[in-house]
């Protein structure tokens, strides 16, 4: 408005109309906090120094007569320029803000305030009253409570005469207990097979203005204690949560339940948030996730934050061990923060990761980024188990999903025994399967299935992504014993894929130098190799006796060859 003075004052016009319009009509049962709204802004503005001072704006000359009058009626206290402090100036030099604002803005740009902006001092953010930093937070309107009577005088006659009886009843008394007791006769009422739906309506109508003094005020309790929220939730509406909670889903009562609710909230919408509030119990809110989804999809970083620290400290309990996992899977289709959030309050409890972990079939590379970021970085603190290194190595291969190799080479570094002796047994137990089983098996299930070639496949890229390292990994005894295992038994087709795979074994020379001669003597072999233990040499003994089965043609080639004849020197 202020810009828009000079060269467009029409638009600075309507919209200083607006402004004065909209305190008396925008809503007229709350114009006193509607005007207040608007005065905390324009201080909010003058403090910022947005503007030094509102009256060039709100008294300028080319506003028509009746808008500045308007204006003056309206924003009395903005429409007379303060004078500024004369103290360490001239007499000459005092100039009195209070004159008439025509005068002034007879002067070319006399309508724009010539201060140049400037970051306000830290002591100008000062309340002068209590010395505290104003605080301009959104503050909810409280409604006028105005206490009536309730008139149920439309309803009451369309209902039968047992029911209206009762309605009768919760009308004239006031007693809380007896309340809830006519309230359960109604439930009851409303489950027997003769009774008529069309009066569902009616009856939540009759409901709805009973207990409309339920709906208003703050449901928590100031003091919260199990008996304060155990109180909060005896009223008469919460018997038909309370019975609602008490069905199962197949019984013919929950629908109809389910139904009176539905018309209860087409005519109190807060019901939904008082069923909320009533399902507080752990075997209903700890198994939710959608429950857990409305949570996330409300809440900023600090409120995520608190609550955190609420299930850290034990005050706070959002997820349970045998539950967790489907929650989890259902976040799968949440927005990024949403999930980001469940895992993050996942993480701030004391649930064993193992109890998740089978969410790795679930998970693809380019659909799931955030649950496998944050599995990884999990998974690196954990020592591996069995299950775990299985989980991973079920995730299918792909060039571009670095997850397992990622977890494998981090582990690997950390706690290669381990990880040597899980894999071990996996690629044991996939060889001993039948290969038309496994296939079988990978085929019929829509989840990731743990195979020989998976295993080989991943193992390998992992040899690839140690290659350049130091790691030893590949010449531990468990992984030399499985890899022979497997080569006794598998075709020429697994020995040709996964050929410097299956042939690692202890050496001091780089893995291109081993596959030159894979087929040379075992005494040859064991002259090109450092000092081993007992066991490594029998490992390799037993890989060089495979390699003496193969056809002798070749062998004998080498053997005349100069290069086997200068190693055997």
């Amino acid at each position: 408005m202020h810009h828009s003075m000079k060269p467009h004052p029409a638009i600075t016009a309507t919209l200083l109309d607006f402004m004065c319009r909209i305190i008396p009509h925008f809503f007229p049962p709350l114009e006193g906090q509607v005007r207040q709204g608007v005065f905390n802004s324009l201080t909010f503005i003058m403090e910022k120094r947005v503007l030094a001072h509102l009256a060039p704006l709100f008294d300028n000359p080319k506003l028509d007569r009746e808008l500045r009058s308007m204006l003056r009626e309206r924003f009395a206290e903005f429409c007379s320029s303060p004078s500024p402090p004369t103290e360490g100036r001239d007499e000459g030099e005092s100039v009195s803000l209070e004159m008439d604002n025509h005068v002034l803005l007879d002067k070319e740009d006399g309508c724009y305030d010539n201060t140049e902006a400037a970051f306000s001092d830290d002591e100008e953010e000062v309340n002068n009253k209590g010395n505290k930093k104003r605080e301009f937070r959104f503050h909810p309107i409280k409604e006028a409570v105005i206490e009536e009577p309730a008139d149920i005088t439309p309803y009451v006659d369309q209902l039968d005469d047992t029911m209206k009886e009762k309605v009768l009843q919760l009308q004239k008394g006031s007693d809380t207990e007896a309340h809830c007791e006519v309230m359960q006769e109604i439930v009851d009422l409303v489950l027997e097979e003769d009774f008529d739906s069309e009066q569902m309506s009616t009856l939540a109508s009759c409901l709805a203005e009973l207990f409309k003094g339920h709906f208003r005020g703050d449901v928590l309790p100031d003091d919260i204690t199990e008996e304060s929220l155990e109180e909060s939730v005896c009223k008469p509406v919460c018997l038909v949560f309370r019975n609602l909670c008490q069905m199962q889903e197949d019984n013919s009562g929950f629908s109809v339940l389910l139904e009176m609710l539905a018309e209860l909230y087409q005519k109190q919408p807060k019901i939904g948030y008082h069923l909320l509030y009533y399902l507080r119990f752990p075997d209903e809110t700890l198994r939710s996730g959608e429950l857990l989804n409305m949570i996330v999809a409300v809440i900023d970083s600090t409120q995520l934050q608190e609550l955190m620290c609420h299930v850290m400290i034990g005050n706070l309990v959002m997820f349970r061990k045998d539950s967790v996992l489907n929650i989890l899977i259902q976040s799968l289709e949440w927005e990024t923060f949403e999930q980001y959030s469940a895992w993050q309050l996942f993480l701030a409890h004391s649930i064993p990761l193992e109890t998740i972990i089978p969410i790795l079939q679930h998970l693809k590379y380019k659909e799931h980024p955030e649950a496998l970021s944050c599995l990884l970085l999990q998974l690196r603190r954990e020592k591996p188990s069995g299950e775990m290194v299985k989980m991973v190595l079920s995730r299918p291969c792909h060039p571009e999903d670095q997850f397992t190799t990622s977890i494998l080479r981090h582990w690997a570094a950390k706690h290669d025994d381990v990880l040597g002796e899980h894999i071990k047994a996996l690629l044991i137990k996939n060889n001993n399967m039948p290969r038309k089983r496994q296939s079988l098996r990978s085929s019929s299930s829509k989840l990731a299935q743990l195979t020989l070639e998976q295993i080989l496949e991943h193992m390998d890229n992992l040899r690839l992504n140690l290659s350049n390292t130091k790691n030893s990994f590949f010449t531990q005894t468990p992984i030399l014993q499985a890899l022979q295992h497997v080569q006794a038994s598998c075709d020429e087709a697994h020995k040709m894929s996964y050929y410097d795979c299956e042939y690692e074994e202890p050496s001091s020379k780089p893995p291109k130098s081993r596959r030159k001669a894979p087929a040379s003597s075992p005494r040859s072999r064991k002259g090109a190799v450092t000092p081993v233990s007992n066991e490594e040499e029998s490992a390799s003994s037993s890989a060089s006796e495979e390699e003496d089965s193969k056809p002798k043609a070749p062998k004998r080639k080498r053997k005349g060859s100069s290069a086997v004849a200068s190693d055997s020197d």
